[in-house]
């Protein structure tokens, strides 16, 4: 029997592995959906410098010592959700959703979001399977390492959190 992975705050040891598989879930999910320009600069630098300010809000799902995936929460809106790709359809992704909601409804959110690119048709089927509901297309703002405005059409999902989910 596989052994279930173990849901955790972020510590700094988790740094590299982190962006490694930031860089690499984002590239499989966004690659072919986001300008050119956008994915070009997609560097494991780019991650590394993206996630010092989210770190305090991310939590890691490990399996046997390596990390497979992470979340990070800021504000009411889970800001990112990966899973390395030899955990797709594993239910990892799943239970880690499922955690973030519940850091959220302990920091005393109801009312929570998270946004999907456009064109990354598996984070949208996953979310509106895991209960959260597509409010429409935006023009969201996307980071960029130099810091210049970049915009995308985004999905913006919500979800109304209570203590029962």
């Amino acid at each position: 029997m596989p052994n279930a992975p173990i849901l955790r705050p972020y510590r700094s040891d988790d740094r590299a592995a982190v962006v490694r598989l930031w860089h690499d879930a984002w590239h499989d999910g966004h690659g072919s959906a986001l300008p050119a320009v956008v994915v070009a600069e997609r560097s494991l630098e780019s991650f590394d410098l993206r996630l010092g300010p989210l770190e305090a809000g991310t939590l890691v799902a490990e399996l046997d010592g390596n990390v497979v995936g992470f979340a990070t929460i800021e504000g009411d809106e889970i800001d990112q959700l990966y899973v390395a790709a030899e955990a797709h359809g594993t239910g990892l992704a799943a239970a880690l959703l499922a955690a973030a909601e519940a850091e959220l409804v302990r920091r005393g959110t109801r009312d929570a979001a998270i946004q999907c690119s456009a064109g990354n048709d598996r984070a949208h089927r996953f979310y509106a399977r895991t209960g959260w509901r597509d409010s429409g297309v935006r023009q969201a703002p996307i980071w960029t390492p130099d810091g210049r405005h970049e915009t995308h059409p985004t999905h913006i999902f919500v979800k109304q959190l209570s203590s029962q989910d």
